[in-house]
C-alpha cells in the first residue's frame, strides 16, 4: 500500500470516528448551566430529582445550582437561595419538619473539597437548621437550612446506596 493510500485510509477512519462520537453525543442537548463543573449530564436535572425524590418548587429555581456524580454510591449537592415562604414550601413538600439547629462551628470545619470549592457555608449565619430524611429505601438526604425570615439558603448532600 502506497503511502497515498495510507493517508486516505487514515482519514477515512478518522472521519468515521469523528462521525462516531457526534452520533453518541447527539440529543445530550447543551450541559445545564445550573449544574457545577464535572456533573454527571448523562441525566437531565428533573431525572437526578427524581432518582433522589427531591421535590424543588419552582421559585427556587432562579438560583439553583446542583453537582451529581455516578460512583459505587449516586451522590447529589443541591443548594438554592430563595425567600421565606418558598423554603418552607422546599421543606413542606419533601416532608421535613423539626430540624435540629446546628452550630456553623460544626458544620463549616466538615465541608468536603466540593463544597468548600463552591463555597458552601460562608456566609454569616452563625447556625443552620439540619433535617435528614430517607425519601427511599438506599436513599439519604441531609439537608441544612438558614433560619429566619427574608432570604433562605438551602444546601442539600444526597446519597443513594
Amino acid at each position: 500500500m502506497t503511502w497515498k493510500r495510507r493517508l486516505v485510509a487514515a482519514g477515512v477512519v478518522l472521519a468515521v470516528l469523528v462521525v462516531a462520537f457526534g452520533v453518541a453525543l447527539w440529543g445530550k442537548g447543551p450541559f445545564d448551566e445550573r449544574a457545577y463543573p464535572s456533573s454527571r449530564w448523562d441525566k437531565s436535572m428533573a431525572d437526578i430529582f427524581d432518582q433522589f425524590q427531591v421535590q424543588v418548587p419552582d421559585c427556587a429555581l432562579a438560583d439553583l445550582r446542583y453537582w451529581s456524580g455516578d460512583y459505587i454510591d449516586d451522590n447529589l449537592y443541591l443548594t438554592f437561595e430563595a425567600d421565606s415562604a418558598c423554603v418552607d414550601n422546599f421543606l413542606r413538600d419533601n416532608g421535613l419538619a423539626g430540624g435540629t439547629t446546628v452550630s456553623r462551628d460544626v458544620v463549616f470545619p466538615f465541608r468536603d473539597d466540593r463544597t468548600a470549592q463552591w463555597g458552601w457555608y460562608e456566609d454569616d449565619t452563625p447556625s443552620y437548621l439540619r433535617f435528614r430524611t430517607r425519601p427511599k429505601t438506599g436513599t439519604e438526604l441531609t439537608v441544612e437550612a438558614t433560619p429566619g425570615g427574608g432570604q433562605r439558603r438551602i444546601y442539600v448532600r444526597g446519597v443513594e446506596f
